[in-house]
């Protein structure tokens, strides 16, 4: 069996602005409902049919599917969306991905905000490497296009239970391929 992590390719909002904490709001309310850009393609592919397609319900994940495999996934599990980006109110100007990275931070050292908490995450992480699994011994071959910090916990999770890593990568179009060989 084969469980292949695709991380979404380049979104169209993936810019990097100098923004307030109340910007910095918006700027993720756009990134959560952006395409990929017409420019950001997978350097590698592996899609030949026999994979089962999977995505998450947030459009750069649906879309990365699409330019990928030339399909829309066959199911959308809402399981495999990203980790929340927490958004704290703090009175700076910073660059949107230093919000992202300084959010996180806080976020992860167990931070409250009106947002899924990182426990909850990595719970969800469990639930969306279970549903892999499930596929995966039903289809044989799972292609699951996500985000790259689910990624990395539900690699870790899978790895966890048992199934061997081929090859990791957490960039845009990374390619996270696990096997299981028991």
């Amino acid at each position: 069996m084969e469980i292949i992590l695709i991380r979404h390719g380049r979104p169209t909002t993936a810019g990097n602005p100098k923004v307030s904490a109340s910007g910095f709001i918006q700027w993720v309310r756009h990134y959560h409902h952006a395409k990929v850009c017409n420019t950001s393609r997978a350097n590698h592919q592996v899609f030949d049919n026999s994979h089962y397609l999977v995505s998450s319900d947030l459009k750069r994940a649906i879309h990365s599917s699409e330019i990928y495999s030339g399909k829309t996934p066959q199911q959308q599990l809402p399981s495999l969306r990203e980790m929340d980006i927490p958004r704290y109110k703090l009175p700076f100007t910073l660059n949107a991905w230093t919000w992202v990275y300084l959010n996180r931070a806080l976020w992860m050292l167990g931070k409250k905000g009106n947002f899924e908490s990182y426990n909850d995450a990595k719970q969800r992480a469990i639930v969306a490497a279970d549903e892999l699994i499930a596929l995966a011994k039903q289809h044989k071959k799972v292609m699951a296009f996500g985000h790259g910090f689910m990624n990395l916990h539900i690699r870790r999770e899978l790895a966890r239970k048992g199934w061997q890593v081929k090859e990791k990568d957490n960039n845009y179009w990374g390619k996270n391929t696990l096997v299981w060989t028991n």
